[in-house]
């Protein structure tokens, strides 16, 4: 994904983006203007992960480093409590599912062993048990890469993990580029090559991976009758999965937003309204990093990023889309009410590559980065009630 291949060139930002309490406060109607207020996460956190299980919040990985946090959403002034640190190298754009009251964690993209000299798609798998407080190395391997995979549980009992980068053609870049040196000839060449081709020809994962943890197997869901994304968002609504745009090549996102059903062993897809502009006249250009959840059968999408322009240079016949474009993070807040999207408000600020949990009819919104790729660790909540979004 875009966002990757400057993420490990320079370290984290040290900034911190402060809300201040009256826009954290901010909500839009009064029946929720009284709801408690979820403290923040203790660090700035972006391209981390996270999941709920029971009436606890789990939030850990990317800029937290090895770092993971726990929330008790009954006594939220209690804090963010630091759980059991990760076992595994840290990592970014992992992905986290619970299973029978268990948090299991995906893949991601960083460094195998302390001793790598460069990252690398991710293919291993976590457990966590809160009873405890423990961490496990499962004995298995997801059979793709995991950088850019959108996951989710239809039942509770199975992990469906879809998108995701090509291993292969992802690592190699990195291994291009290191190989390259100093030599900046070289290197513009190395990412020319990889940035100027087709969607299809960088084979984002198409398959649905299915992960049974009772056996702590693998098996196929079917494949997406669509080309593959990385850094879709993703929400079950009514045993339906929903995935949201994505990129379907580094820098060009899709607006595109498709629906599984479940049907034997496989998913059937539909493809659902694409998502609209926030202004008149401008093209969706599609997100990656978006948060997304329900809430009352709404569709609730908001933030991400993406680089406006791309399309056009893309439709023009520039493979290279985003070349000298510039990423920008979103604020509008999108709802699809019986089908029909609408623009439902703004985030307090651009926002995207946090942790959309959802909690019941809330969307919880942990963490992400703003204009800059500065990191915040503020933590909102959304609803949408009597035909209006709600934002505490």
């Amino acid at each position: 994904m875009t966002q990757i291949y400057h993420q490990y060139k320079k370290p984290v930002s040290s900034k911190i983006v402060l809300f201040s309490a009256l826009t954290l406060m901010l909500s839009l109607s009064l029946p929720y203007a009284n709801a408690e207020r979820y403290p923040d996460v203790p660090v700035p956190f972006k391209y981390g992960t996270g999941a709920r299980i029971a009436n606890n919040l789990y939030v850990g990985l990317g800029s937290a480093g090895q770092s993971w946090f726990r929330l008790d959403t009954d006594n939220a002034s209690g804090g963010w409590q630091k759980i059991a640190d990760f076992p595994g190298q840290p990592r970014e754009q992992a992905v986290a599912v619970t299973l029978d009251g268990k948090l299991y964690v995906f893949g991601g993209v960083g460094k195998n062993s302390a001793s790598d000299t460069q990252v690398q798609a991710l293919n291993d798998v976590y457990r966590f048990d809160p009873q405890t407080n423990q961490w496990q190395q499962l004995a298995t391997r997801a059979p793709r890469g995991l950088v850019g995979t959108a996951a989710t549980t239809l039942d509770g009992s199975q992990a469906l993990l879809l998108g995701g980068v090509n291993k292969a053609i992802f690592d190699g870049y990195f291994a291009d580029l290191a190989a390259a040196g100093s030599n900046e000839t070289q290197k513009n060449a190395v990412i020319d090559a990889y940035f100027e081709q087709a969607p299809a020809d960088y084979f984002y994962n198409r398959d649905v991976l299915i992960y049974e943890p009772s056996k702590n197997q693998w098996k196929s869901g079917g494949q997406v009758p669509f080309l593959g994304t990385a850094g879709s968002a993703i929400t079950v609504m009514n045993d339906n999965l929903i995935l949201i745009n994505g990129e379907i090549k580094p820098g060009l996102r899709t607006a595109a937003v498709w629906q599984g059903k479940k049907q034997g062993g496989e998913l059937a897809w539909q493809q659902q309204p694409d998502l609209m502009s926030a202004e008149k006249g401008v093209v969706q250009e599609g997100l990656a990093g978006a948060f997304s959840g329900s809430s009352n059968n709404v569709l609730l999408v908001a933030g991400g990023a993406n680089f406006p322009g791309a399309w056009q240079q893309f439709n023009a016949g520039q493979l290279y889309a985003h070349k000298g474009l510039k990423k920008q993070w979103k604020q509008p807040i999108y709802a699809r009410v019986n089908n029909q999207w609408q623009l439902a408000g703004k985030l307090p600020q651009p926002l995207g590559y946090g942790v959309s949990i959802q909690d019941g009819d809330k969307l919880i919104l942990v963490g992400g980065e703003t204009t800059g790729g500065t990191a915040t660790s503020a933590v909102m909540q959304m609803s949408w009630q009597g035909g209006q979004l709600h934002i505490e």
